[in-house]
């Protein structure tokens, strides 16, 4: 559920904390504490669409479905467990997301965000993180800038850094709280890094 800005900010100035071990909570889903956001930019993809759709149909090549499928297997080894896997609603995002889900058996929690799609801004997706009601780890899929963007203001306390994203790079952002904005960029790791690991 996405939260509207009149909601959220009626939320801050009314806020409710209820401690449980470590844990923290907001009231209506907001994300505050805790929680690890995983940041996974779409594999390589085709050069030109192959319809009258243009860049928002263009699909994963070979070697990006590869390297995609190696990301997944990196993720799986790990164990790693995620309430949602979010993707932009472009083709070569949305294929990804397939990849990894189905990876990690979890197909069923795939969902497309309009906020993902290239041009889209930190605070449209900020607010759609911080409308999740689920404390599981998360997995974003887009594109840059947005990516790099998004990751820079989780990390620096909302500043404007920007950390840039291969096709393929995978970021984890430990204990991402936006009350105030916070994040530990744990690792970054770029598609070739992945697939050595391996």
């Amino acid at each position: 559920m996405q939260i509207q800005g009149t909601v959220r900010e009626q939320c801050r100035e009314a806020v409710v904390r209820v401690a449980l071990g470590t844990r923290t909570f907001l009231p209506f889903g907001f994300l505050l504490i805790n929680v690890d956001i995983y940041i996974l930019r779409h594999g390589r993809a085709e050069k030109r669409a192959p319809s009258v759709h243009g860049d928002e149909a263009r699909a994963l090549t070979g070697e990006g479905r590869t390297e995609i499928l190696g990301v997944a297997e990196f993720l799986a080894s790990r164990d790693v467990v995620f309430g949602c896997i979010a993707t932009s609603p472009y083709a070569r995002a949305i294929e990804s997301a397939q990849i990894v889900a189905k990876a990690l058996g979890k197909r069923g929690i795939l969902t497309q965000w309009e906020e993902l799609t290239p041009g889209s801004s930190i605070e449209a997706l900020e607010s759609r993180v911080t409308g999740r009601p689920e404390e599981e780890s998360l997995l974003i899929i887009g594109h840059e800038p947005l990516l790099g963007s998004f990751t820079g203001y989780m990390i620096t306390g909302g500043g404007d850094a920007r950390i840039a994203f291969g096709k393929g790079g995978l970021a984890k952002i430990r204990n991402a709280r936006f009350d105030p904005v916070s994040g530990e960029l744990q690792w970054l790791l770029t598609v070739r890094q992945i697939m050595s690991m391996k």
